[in-house]
């Protein structure tokens, strides 16, 4: 197993706030960056919102050493062309870059727009003048997959999974996908840092009832939540790519060298459907 093929480095904290991760300077940055580099991690998952993040991005050194995939906001209307081209405009400003190689749609509401078809199609124009390589969808439940999968065939879907949100995480879903050839990739695999910050709590009671049982368990088996968030995920590996975003270099260090153990301690997680805990979009204020 290549370990460096199956994590993407995420950037969504690079000096901004991003769930439960604390956001990160330019130091660090350089140095997670230059770890990425050292481990032979080939791709960056970003998006034309995050502006903070890409332009500290575009001005790193190491950018250069990355494949760099990006998400766009919903597309309306029949001017969609010129939308996307602009889009992909600011990319190759940003990264001085000529090929995207991972397009994604990263609004859901862009999946039930009555031009989807269109714009798909388009995709594919894109990819035959090679100006991008791949394109995906970054969806959020089952029946935005079930909407997909009936009518295109992405390169990509990504999806989020982790040791509570396991919904894409089973045979079935999994063997869905494989067999029509398309990558998965998953993020949110530590829940924006919340299933690794011990004793956390929030506002909402069910979810912090949820995570308190959740550090029990962990308790109980006497593990660190790293290890036991890695024990739960490399059922996986052999399947899907994991998205991964980190505080320092040490914490990218000790993924890796969690994910490369020889041991096969799995767990099943903590799985729960309760979407107050799983959405961070439903998260109340700590």
């Amino acid at each position: 197993m290549i370990y460096s093929m199956r994590f993407i480095l995420g950037i969504a904290n690079f000096n901004k706030k991003y769930g439960f991760a604390n956001k990160i300077n330019h130091k660090k940055i350089n140095l997670i960056l230059k770890k990425a580099c050292n481990l032979k991690i080939k791709e960056i998952d970003t998006a034309n919102n995050y502006f903070k993040p890409n332009k500290i991005l575009s001005k790193n050194k190491f950018k250069k050493n990355f494949l760099i995939n990006t998400k766009i906001t919903i597309i309306k209307g029949n001017n969609y062309k010129k939308k996307i081209d602009n889009d992909i405009k600011i990319f190759k400003k940003n990264f001085n870059s000529n090929t995207i190689n991972t397009l994604f749609f990263h609004d859901r509401r862009q999946i039930f727009e009555k031009n989807i078809k269109n714009i798909v199609d388009y995709m594919s124009e894109l990819k035959k003048k090679k100006i991008i390589k791949k394109f995906g969808f970054s969806i959020y439940n089952k029946y935005e997959l079930k909407k997909i999968l009936n009518h295109f065939s992405p390169d990509v879907i990504q999806v989020p999974g982790n040791v509570f949100d396991q919904r894409f995480l089973n045979k079935k879903e999994i063997n869905i996908l494989k067999k029509k050839n398309i990558e998965i990739q998953i993020r949110s695999i530590f829940l924006q840092g919340a299933s690794l910050k011990r004793g956390l709590t929030l506002k909402d009671k069910k979810s912090s009832k949820i995570l308190k049982s959740y550090w029990k368990k962990i308790d109980k088996l006497n593990l660190s939540t790293l290890d036991y968030n890695i024990n739960f995920l490399k059922k996986f590996e052999r399947f899907v790519k994991f998205i991964v975003s980190f505080e320092n270099e040490i914490q990218f260090k000790d993924l890796v060298v969690g994910f490369k153990r020889k041991d096969k301690n799995y767990n099943n997680g903590f799985k729960t459907n309760y979407q107050k805990l799983i959405n961070p979009y439903l998260w109340q204020k700590i």
